[in-house]
């Protein structure tokens, strides 16, 4: 198959619909306590993609972030990224969705094989009440148009989970989701407060960006993390990246940021955004001569 015959269809399986369809035929084992059926689902898909499957269940977060309507945009952005690379290898890691196109039947068929002996060691509510996942304005319900259009509602980074997951921030899970999670998405949440991002350790790639973030101090413990996104936020103070030693690229534009030299001892820095920033070009300079890509 050729590079945009894969693109085509890839990128068809990711409409809204089919993800919305996919989404709630997941959660709708979850709350039937379908585990064992969720965990073939699970192992039938791993072969063309990461997901650690293991007898604590913790895949079900994987498996949102996989196929939730709310991160719908995020895979066709890169999937056609991916495509006008023509890279075909990296597109056929998203070809696990088109193992799935009818997920209805597979799920009728593997529960009949349901191993009733498989049951999660933690198990978070999935809390539905109100909630839709299909990602329209037009059929949101108007309560949750009004919690995403009101500029004034803030949120810390644990309830901006929440929202983007569930739709709401009645659900709790516990901090196992996080810990599991290696891709967070959350521009534009509302977040002005990190409390909950700690839990993310294993977390690699961060996009905070559109926010009212000041305060990064609880990056701190973010050891692993290669990209970040901080931009359009109130970011000042940048002394906890020091603790980021595997971070590759950084996007800092559009905050009030005066003093860099917090990023002159990360070796593996790679990018650096600072466009809209209050840094003096002295710093700009040594950034650059560390072999640094910037952008000003």
């Amino acid at each position: 198959m050729t590079t945009n015959d894969l693109h085509q269809k890839i990128k068809e399986a990711y409409a809204t619909p089919n993800l919305n369809r996919i989404t709630v035929t997941l959660i709708g084992l979850y709350k039937d306590e379908q585990f064992g059926t969720l965990k073939q689902i699970a192992e039938m898909i791993s072969e063309s993609v990461d997901i650690v499957i293991d007898d604590e269940g913790r895949f079900f977060s994987k498996l949102m972030m996989l196929y939730h309507p709310d991160r719908g945009d995020f895979h066709r952005n890169e999937i056609d990224r991916l495509a006008a690379n023509d890279d075909h290898d990296s597109l056929l890691g998203y070809a696990h969705i088109l193992m799935l196109g009818r997920i209805e039947e597979i799920a009728i068929t593997l529960s009949s094989y349901e191993d009733i002996d498989y049951s999660p060691v933690y198990e978070w509510d999935v809390n539905l009440e109100g909630f839709t996942v299909v990602n329209s304005r037009e059929t949101e319900p108007a309560e949750h148009q009004r919690e995403k259009t009101n500029h004034k509602k803030r949120y810390s980074f644990y309830d901006a989970v929440k929202i983007r997951m569930y739709g709401n921030t009645a659900v709790e899970f516990p901090p196992h989701y996080l810990e599991d999670t290696d891709e967070f998405e959350l521009s534009q949440s509302g977040i002005n407060d990190l409390d909950g991002v700690q839990y993310c350790i294993h977390a690699l790639v961060m996009d905070l960006s559109g926010n009212a973030i000041s305060d990064i101090s609880l990056l701190w413990g973010l050891k692993h993390l290669e990209e970040l996104d901080l931009s359009d936020n109130r970011i000042e103070e940048l002394e906890t990246l020091i603790n980021l030693h595997h971070l590759k690229n950084l996007n800092l534009s559009n905050n009030p940021v005066k003093d860099i030299s917090s990023l002159f001892g990360m070796s593996k820095l790679e990018y650096v955004d600072l466009t809209n920033t209050k840094v003096p070009g002295s710093q700009l300079q040594e950034l650059e001569e560390a072999g640094v890509v910037v952008v000003k």
